[in-house]
């Protein structure tokens, strides 16, 4: 896991200059029209890192996923060709305290799963608010899965400005011997202090891993009659401290709660099955564990989950793991004929 760890906080450094825009402070605002006009055809998300909980809270370490395609896996990525670049814009209101390890890791679309084992083959370069990283060898859709989807952000050398909407620019090049590009502008929202957060993450998930990339937690196929697999989630409190001992009760098939050891609610559970399926179960290893959370090695609680569909019944589940004043993990699991 050192080893790891080490990998994915390399540096490199580049003469890329940052491009100069205002914040949105408001919650709520959209006038991003000085932005549109350098942007084409990528509608772009911004969430907090799975492996951090306060990666979004202002004054906090940044730490953020961009999705720039729709991490359904039945849609292809991008394919980015070597010496192909991704480049991402913060506001200047993101501060680069100038204390390095910083990096990008392009993943397929669900975590622990960049298109290659470390070492990882593209480098990540920092320049005031801009930060590129470019590829080290092809990376191709139906090559290595559905193909680049999202860029995470680990940016231990900035710290996120005051609660507010910030813009944030996203370019490909995908291939250096072509002009053509693909960018898109998204924004992430600054919260004023941490809330609960859970977060699904795929080392608990099986082969090929480890090293990565990991089975896909997120979005699972599993044929009729046969077990979802074991899906990790990571837990903290609204101090961002690891949220140890909570496990799940069920109180109808449909319907869970996540429980203190004292017996107090922290969240909600809810599974949406497709008709006629009564038989299935969302069932624990036990309680939350105190362990370390993959890439950033900050304290967490880790709940392991496992989902067993009806066995009798092919469809689509959709399970919600929603902490209480906090955020809501989605997966889904799609039964298929055996």
């Amino acid at each position: 896991m050192i080893f790891l760890i080490i990998i994915f906080l390399l540096l490199g450094c580049s003469k890329n200059e940052g491009l100069r825009f205002q914040p949105v402070t408001k919650v709520g605002e959209s006038d991003f029209s000085h932005l549109k006009k350098m942007a084409s055809d990528l509608n772009l998300e911004v969430n907090r890192a799975p492996v951090a909980g306060d990666g979004t809270t202002a004054k906090a370490v940044t730490d953020i996923v961009i999705n720039f395609v729709d991490i359904d896996p039945a849609i292809d990525g991008i394919s980015i060709k070597k010496d192909g670049t991704v480049m991402v814009v913060l506001d200047p209101a993101f501060e680069n305290v100038g204390m390095g390890n910083n990096t990008v890791i392009i993943l397929q679309g669900w975590p622990q799963s960049p298109p290659a084992p470390p070492p990882l083959v593209f480098s990540t370069s920092v320049v005031d608010q801009t930060i590129t990283t470019t590829f080290k060898q092809d990376y191709l859709v139906g090559v290595s899965g559905p193909g680049p989807k999202q860029a995470h952000l680990a940016l231990f050398g900035f710290r996120n400005p005051k609660p507010g909407v910030y813009p944030v620019l996203l370019t490909i090049k995908p291939d250096p011997n072509s002009s053509e590009t693909r960018s898109g502008v998204g924004h992430v929202h600054i919260i004023p202090k941490a809330r609960p957060a859970v977060s699904a993450v795929s080392i608990f998930s099986g082969s090929p891993g480890p090293p990565p990339p990991f089975n896909n937690a997120i979005y699972q196929t599993v044929e009729e009659g046969d077990e979802a697999n074991t899906v990790g989630l990571y837990l903290w409190d609204k101090l961002t401290k690891p949220f140890v001992g909570i496990d799940v009760q069920m109180t109808n098939p449909n319907h869970g709660l996540l429980v203190s050891p004292r017996g107090s609610t922290v969240g909600q559970v809810q599974i949406h099955a497709p008709t006629g399926a009564s038989a299935f179960s969302l069932t624990t290893e036990g309680p939350s564990v105190l362990g370390s959370a993959f890439l950033t090695a900050v304290d967490v609680g880790i709940l392991k989950t496992k989902f067993i569909p009806d066995p009798s019944v092919i469809g689509s589940y959709r399970l919600h793991f929603r902490m209480n004043n906090g955020n809501t993990q989605e997966l889904f699991v799609r039964v298929v004929p055996d």
